[in-house]
């Protein structure tokens, strides 16, 4: 087969990716815009009304459809019956109102924990949606799907419909939703971010040539996206010109119209039912086959779903049509993360890490072959103990050794900061980036901006999007489990030494199901036997091979819960504990495991300690 496919993340439902596109098509009455023919006793979902006066309930407002509602009181359990909407109610940060949702959400992932109701829009069932004693219900254009079906909804709780058809009715359909709930200044911040991550790509597609795209919906009969759909408008944005772009809603096409609009690029999703094989065969003689510019976009609902999330889609769209946009270009100047500013005169060849967590981390980015120097704590992946050791971690790593390696940059870690002037002795050497990730959000920040640094942005998203996804799912299985109290423990050299709150530690046992004993402290500290007594954590988990578990079989550490009921851990590896690298995300899993065994069916191996009281020394 001549060309390429671009995988870009995971495979997801297509049934809905079908409805939901095809919805748009309706002959039920909707109006371009819902703030159209309103009167001025009725809230709109324009841009103006952002700035009016908050809403008090009731309200009546007029939806996507034209239709007037009066809502009496604030929304507080909610149905869904589209995944847009569901997606719209999570950025306004009202997700955890919906009560029932389509079944068909993919994202964010605590979509997981909440009820189905068994289908999107018409295709719903009633006797589900009325056991959930909703109070409001809100659709899109799928409900006229089936006659009488609105007026059911009905009869259960107010119905809003919320339809953009255009890529310029989404911030109107945040800023309607951010009426409703009463969430105005959260609705603006929405939008305001949304435009601006779009005219961020905008900027960047400015100077680049217009590709012609062919969008595939459908395979039998081949289907395709009008110019008045938001697919069109997100292949516009993306540096596109839609082949279709004068036909309306989603039309059926012929082999022969798209061979005759020779496209440039032909963009198919898994629901559509056509692979890449077929489609280099159908359309044989276009430039997309010749050049082999063939694509599956396999995370289609970032596409087709009307939702902020759109922006996802359309980053994913403009890296197929314009991939050079995206390639970092030097000199680079960047704020690292302790808002140093460095400029990096030409993509780095020649790597020093100053801390294992960096290594790991260039490594999971695919840049593990730049890397001249690391420390000599660093042991994972295996290739590292064929480069060249330049000593201790951060400022204790030697200087004489750094310079022989003639590095065009060097990365570290706050490390460096632990003797005087050693920061200055390096940059001296070469450009020196550092970063500091003190949360899981923090360890997103320090992969992206490495890749911008080392021209593998691309990889830098799908790292980070395999991190969340399985982040995802693990909370999605510890969400309605208790939650035990734990302590963290690193060290006992003079004290005790704990995470406390603002540290990614304190992040691991909140995602995997637990609360931090200490979470009143902040970072890194020593406590002593009497506050560990006090505290009477469930779970001590042990996250270093130098602390002996038994200090908890005796003395006053052996009176607390962790100790009685013989859960003391020494989790399997420390250095995934320690290392705020990718590779976090196994000690995320490890610590669930531990902290909720029976959900994952894991089954710890205790130590029986000296005073019969049980501990575990290896996880």
């Amino acid at each position: 087969m001549r060309g390429k496919a671009l995988i870009l993340l995971l495979l997801l439902l297509g049934a809905v990716v079908a409805s939901g596109c095809i919805s748009s098509s309706s002959t039920t009455k909707t109006v371009s815009s819902p703030s159209q023919t309103l009167s001025s006793s009725t809230t709109t979902p324009t841009t103006s009304s952002v700035s009016m006066e908050k809403a008090h309930y009731p309200i009546t407002i007029r939806d996507f459809a034209n239709r007037t509602v009066t809502i009496k009181e604030e929304p507080k359990r909610v149905v869904s019956l589209a995944p847009s909407i569901t997606e719209d109610l999570y950025y306004l940060g009202v997700l955890n109102r919906v009560v029932g949702d389509t079944g068909y959400e993919d994202w964010p992932p605590a979509v997981k924990n909440i009820t189905s109701v068994g289908g999107y829009g018409a295709y719903a069932s009633l006797e589900k949606i009325a056991s959930l004693k909703p109070d409001l219900i809100i659709a899109d254009n799928a409900v006229f799907y089936k006659g009488g079906y609105l007026e059911n909804l009905e009869k259960i709780a107010p119905v809003i419909i919320v339809a953009p058809k255009s890529f310029d009715q989404i911030p109107q359909a945040i800023e309607l939703l951010g009426k409703v709930f009463n969430r105005e200044d959260r609705a603006k911040e929405v939008v305001d971010e949304f435009n601006a991550k779009v005219n961020a790509i905008k900027g960047l597609m400015k100077d680049q040539p217009k590709v012609k795209v062919f969008y595939v919906t459908w395979n039998k009969p081949l289907m395709t996206a009008g110019g008045d759909t938001f697919i069109s408008d997100v292949i516009s944005i993306a540096g596109g010109v839609n082949v279709f772009n004068d036909t309306k809603g989603w039309p059926q096409v012929s082999v022969e119209e798209v061979i005759a609009r020779n496209p440039d690029v032909i963009v198919l999703t898994p629901h559509c039912g056509m692979t890449i094989e077929e489609a280099y065969k159908l359309f044989a003689g276009t430039n997309a086959v010749k050049e082999g510019h063939v694509y599956m976009i396999e995370n289609e609902n970032d596409l087709i779903h009307p939702s902020p999330r759109i922006v996802k889609g359309i980053e994913t769209m403009a890296r197929i049509l314009h991939p050079d946009a995206f390639k970092t270009k030097y000199p680079l100047t960047i704020k690292d993360m302790v808002n140093r500013t460095v400029t990096i005169p030409k993509e780095p060849e020649r790597i020093v890490s100053l801390a294992p967590s960096i290594t790991e981390t260039i490594f999971y980015l695919g840049a593990g072959n730049k890397l001249v120097g690391v420390t000599k704590y660093a042991d994972w992946p295996p290739a590292v103990k064929n480069i060249t050791k330049v000593g201790g971690y951060g400022a204790y790593a030697n200087l004489e050794e750094i310079a022989k390696l003639r590095p065009d940059l060097i990365i570290a870690d706050n490390a460096v900061f632990y003797k005087q002037g050693f920061l200055e002795n390096l940059e001296k050497i070469a450009p020196v980036v550092i970063v500091n990730p003190k949360s899981i959000d923090g360890i997103y920040q320090q992969v992206e901006l490495l890749g911008k640094i080392l021209n593998r942005e691309e990889q830098a998203y799908l790292v980070v999007a395999e991190m969340k996804a399985q982040i995802g799912y693990i909370e999605g299985l510890v969400a309605n489990q208790s939650r035990p109290s734990v302590m963290y423990l690193v060290s006992t050299y003079n004290g005790y030494w704990i995470a406390g709150k603002d540290t990614f530690a304190d992040d691991i046992i909140r995602i995997a199901g637990g609360k931090n004993a200490f979470d009143d402290v902040t970072g890194w500290k020593a406590v002593s036997e009497e506050e560990i007594v006090a505290r009477n954590p469930d779970v001590v988990i042990i996250a270093s091979a130098y602390v002996d578990p038994k200090i908890f079989c005796s003395g006053p550490l052996s009176t607390i819960k962790a100790s009685k009921n013989g859960r003391v851990y020494t989790v399997s590896d420390p250095n995934v504990f320690q290392r705020p690298s990718p590779r976090i995300v196994l000690a995320i899993r490890e610590m669930a495991e531990l902290l909720h065994p029976a959900v994952f069916k894991y089954e710890p191996k205790p130590i029986v300690c000296s005073t019969n009281t049980t501990a575990n020394a290896t996880g």
